[in-house]
């Protein structure tokens, strides 16, 4: 994937990219150099997990198709589970 750096010195994050990242405008981002790329990294203020009644949770920011994320997880557990019990 390509952009263009534009005469005043600007980039634009492809739509999927940003979609993808959960960017949004306003969002801070950290700009190092690394050799000869450039790095860009989104500055998180907040953790993005937190100790809730002494349980992890995830307070972030969600990001992708949560839906099917559950769904093919769901599925490679059950794959699993139906698995060891043929073997058993």
């Amino acid at each position: 994937m390509e952009t263009n750096l534009d005469r005043f010195g600007r980039v634009v994050i492809p739509k999927r990219v940003r979609q993808d990242m959960g960017l949004h405008p306003g969002i801070i981002l950290r700009v190092q150099e690394e050799g000869s790329r450039i790095v860009l990294e989104p500055v998180n203020d907040e953790p993005r997990v937190v100790r809730k009644e002494g349980v992890l949770v995830f307070s972030g920011r969600a990001v992708g198709d949560l839906v099917q994320a559950v769904r093919t997880h769901r599925e490679a557990r059950l794959n699993k589970v139906a698995s060891g019990r043929r073997h058993s």
